[in-house]
């Protein structure tokens, strides 16, 4: 019966292709390998008319399954291959199973073509199965799905959640809150959000995603990586991102190389990314990459990084809001109702308070006719998962009833912040689940027991 099941996938395969007969897009594969270990290179070409990338995915392997869950192999590649080493497939990180091997190769039209090969045994035991040849399973062109209406803001600025996951559980807390954005962050070649962008356009949601890099490879070659990255940005419009954050948190070494925290460096980066998706997209909203609110480093710089305030202050200088649509800011920090500016028990920093954050981005960009996008605001409470870890001690006391209604006074102050308009603004988060050193979790407002009360607090804001 599985042979049967193989011979009908070939011979649709063959009668359905479309963009991808006559094009160069092949799996060399030895007739030996239906067991492997290990590394293995894999041979074959990637060279489609017009190419932009290709990646090598794998999924498992099951013939009755019609939407598989793939994974990537190699992470994209931009020059075309023929006959030579596509990349190397460590299957150690692949729990033992049968496997299908799928070169993925996309064009500069964002249409999508599959050389996909099966059923593959992932045995790093080593032991040798009885098993059928290796076959072709598939060769079609990936039609691009249409986006259903959008959803009406009836919120008093547009809202959206930050998710880990789009099902239905984060869905229907965003649906309950009168949302109409949803973020995930997507990293240089590891990801591209393509999925999200469909599902979410499918149901009616705009599309902020937000664009990470390697600050390794920033740090060994600036110039080169920002060109790479801008292609990248680029790829994310054309395949319908609504907005896209260039970077996140680049005034701290976490995120950007130590030693290079500089907002005018950060602006070059902007200034590429911006021209890139401009290019290809010009509907798609540019956001610069929101600094992480900090007052560690003394009002100035140091090796690892800057205080949120000074390297705004060097973006401004370094003329960002040409290359912007929007100033990205974040606020995470609050543990006092967002209309309080004092009498937090840490300091009287300003990143403390809502309110004097949004002077703190508004005053370096005083003289630039652009709004603010809060990419991220969130308040922490443990309530339901225990104790905080020891960075996070400062939000042991906040309910989950001040989470919900603290956000929905943020929003409505936003709402009503004249002086540099907020466009935006993005919860963090929707449904993260780790509770740790980083608590993310304690963010979320999708709460341990299936609640949503921040949901319900923002819903009434709705005219």
């Amino acid at each position: 019966m599985r042979r049967l099941i193989w011979i009908f996938l070939i011979l649709y395969a063959l009668a359905g292709m479309s963009g991808a007969q006559g094009s160069d897009l092949k799996l060399t594969w030895s007739p030996v390998w239906n067991t492997i270990t290990d590394t293995i290179e894999v041979v074959g070409s990637a060279n489609i008319p017009d190419q932009f990338y290709f990646f090598l995915e794998a999924a498992p392997w099951d013939p009755a399954d019609d939407a598989p869950t793939w994974m990537p192999v190699i992470s994209f590649q931009m020059s075309p291959v023929v006959d030579d080493v596509l990349g190397k497939w460590n299957t150690a990180l692949f729990p033992d199973g049968f496997y299908q091997l799928r070169l993925h190769a996309v064009n500069s039209a964002n249409e999508s073509f599959h050389y996909a090969l099966a059923p593959i045994l992932i045995n790093n035991d080593g032991e040798l199965v009885n098993l059928e040849a290796v076959e072709v399973i598939a060769m079609p062109g990936m039609a691009q799905a249409s986006a259903a209406p959008q959803l009406e803001n009836r919120l008093p600025l547009q809202v959206g959640g930050h998710i880990k996951n789009f099902d239905d559980e984060s869905q229907a807390a965003m649906r309950t809150a009168g949302m109409t954005w949803v973020k995930k962050q997507v990293t240089y070649g590891i990801s591209d959000g393509k999925d999200l962008i469909e599902a979410a356009h499918a149901q009616g949601y705009k599309v902020l995603l937000g664009a990470l890099g390697q600050k390794e490879r920033l740090a060994e070659d600036f110039d080169a990586y920002v060109a790479d990255f801008a292609k990248y940005v680029a790829h994310l419009a054309k395949l319908g991102a609504d907005a896209i954050e260039v970077w996140n948190e680049p005034n701290i070494d976490r995120e950007w190389p130590a030693g290079q925290v500089n907002g005018a460096s950060y602006t070059r980066l902007l200034k590429a990314a911006y021209e890139a998706i401009k290019a290809v997209n010009p509907e798609t909203l540019v956001i610069s990459g929101a600094p992480a609110p900090t007052g560690f480093f003394g009002g100035g710089c140091a090796w690892s990084g800057c205080d949120d305030d000074v390297f705004m202050y060097q973006m401004a200088r370094a003329a960002a809001a040409d290359y912007a649509d929007c100033i990205g800011i974040h606020y995470n920090e609050g543990i006092l109702p967002p209309r309080a500016q004092g009498g937090d028990r840490r300091s009287e920093h300003p990143t403390r308070y809502l309110i004097p954050m949004l002077r703190r981005v508004t005053w370096p960009f005083r003289n630039a006719d652009i709004p603010m996008c809060m990419t991220e605001i969130g308040y922490l409470s443990p309530e339901g998962y225990g104790p905080l870890s020891q960075g996070f001690w400062w939000a042991a006391t906040t309910s989950v009833a001040e989470q919900a209604a603290w956000l929905s006074e943020a929003l409505l102050i936003m709402s009503n912040y004249d002086d540099m308009p907020v466009e935006v603004a993005i919860i963090w988060n929707i449904d993260f689940e780790l509770y740790g050193e980083d608590p993310q979790a304690g963010y979320a407002i999708i709460r341990p027991d299936g609640s949503c009360p921040a949901c319900e607090a923002i819903a009434k804001l709705q005219r």
